[in-house]
């Protein structure tokens, strides 16, 4: 059984609470994980509290232990601190989108690719995902 968790859930930023979800799913602490990843525990600590803005260097070691991709981890870790979508915005934010892209993808058992895709596939991608041209939208 692993040891308590002394981190509270509701002092967590989104990352933070998703490393204690990770946490309680493995069955594992704070210091196997932080052992696992090569992260200093206390800095893999200090990563779980809102406020805290974890080097990419951390995210990027936390993503492999979690076998997550690392964009997935920086949307929860910077979420909040992007200005604020207008009201009128719906849930079309870009960290929104990223995390239902990298769920998906290992839902399908899918893996990022290694090398970038070139522009012409990305312009594709974004064009079947329904993006369109601003001159579009007022049409």
């Amino acid at each position: 059984m692993p040891a308590r968790l002394q981190i509270k859930y509701e002092d967590c930023s989104p990352l933070g609470r998703l490393i204690l979800q990770h946490l309680e799913e493995q069955g594992i602490s704070m210091n196997r994980l932080a052992e696992l990843s090569g992260i200093p525990q206390p800095r893999l600590r200090g990563a779980c509290f809102k406020g805290t803005c974890p080097t990419p260097e951390t995210l990027r070691k936390l993503a492999r232990v979690m076998d997550m991709h690392h964009l997935e981890l920086y949307t929860l870790a910077y979420e909040g601190r992007i200005e604020k979508l207008p009201e009128d915005a719906n849930d079309n934010s870009l960290d929104v989108l990223m995390r239902e892209m990298f769920e998906t993808a290992r839902e399908m058992g899918l893996t990022p690719p290694t090398i970038r895709p070139s522009k012409a596939k990305i312009r594709k991608a974004l064009m079947e995902l329904g993006f369109r041209a601003k001159d579009e939208e007022s049409a």
